[in-house]
Order: C-alpha cells, then sequence, then structure tokens
C-alpha cells in the first residue's frame, strides 16, 4: 500500500479544514456601511465621512454618511443637512470647512412641506 492510499482519505478534509480557516481568519476588506472615518477613503463608496471637530478644535473620528441633495433622499427620521468640504472630510457649518458641500443626512426632523 502506498502513501496516498494510505493518507488519501486525510487530504481533502484537511483541504477543506484549512480554506475555511483561511477564509474565517482573513479580515474583510469591504468597509462597512456607515462606520467610523477618518477620511472619505474610510468609509463605503456611496458615502462620504462626517468629522464633527472637537472643543479643543482638533479632528476627531468622524463617523459615513449618505450624501444627499434634499430630505426625500434621506431615511425616515432623518434630514438633509447642509456640510461643507474641508479637505479629505466633511465637517459642520461654522468649523474649518470652505466650500458647500451637497449635503448629508443626520439625525432630525425634515423640513414638511405642507
Amino acid at each position: 500500500m502506498n502513501a496516498l492510499q494510505r493518507y488519501g482519505r486525510f487530504i481533502l478534509p484537511a483541504l477543506i479544514v484549512v480554506t475555511l480557516l483561511t477564509w474565517v481568519l482573513t479580515p474583510s476588506k469591504v468597509k462597512r456601511s456607515h462606520g467610523p472615518c477618518l477620511v472619505h477613503g474610510d468609509c463605503h463608496s456611496s458615502e462620504r465621512c462626517l468629522v464633527k471637530p472637537a472643543a479643543d478644535g482638533f479632528a476627531t473620528a468622524g463617523e459615513c454618511v449618505d450624501p444627499c441633495t434634499d430630505d426625500l433622499q434621506c431615511p425616515t427620521q432623518q434630514r438633509c443637512a447642509p456640510l461643507f468640504e474641508a479637505g479629505q472630510y466633511w465637517t459642520t457649518p461654522g468649523a474649518k470647512g470652505r466650500t458647500p458641500a451637497v449635503g448629508a443626512c443626520l439625525p432630525g426632523v425634515r423640513d414638511e412641506v405642507g
């Protein structure tokens, strides 16, 4: 009896176990939706990074948000708020942002048309 016949029944299960372990233990390259961020590149391709400056003026970790142009593009219980581009992230009006950004869906009351 040669070695392949003797150990053949262990090779396929061992390959399956190694493949599954590799798949489970390899870190995901997929960016989480609405996760933490420092710059736009940290967010999913359809989102932008909103950073609210700390009281001392330094940038803190932000949150990925959905861009919008009006309230109807936002989920329920969210509104489209104007933000400003500050290099590689968006920030709130009055912070160090310079140019108007499209806007972002943030928690809050929508402007009701009545």
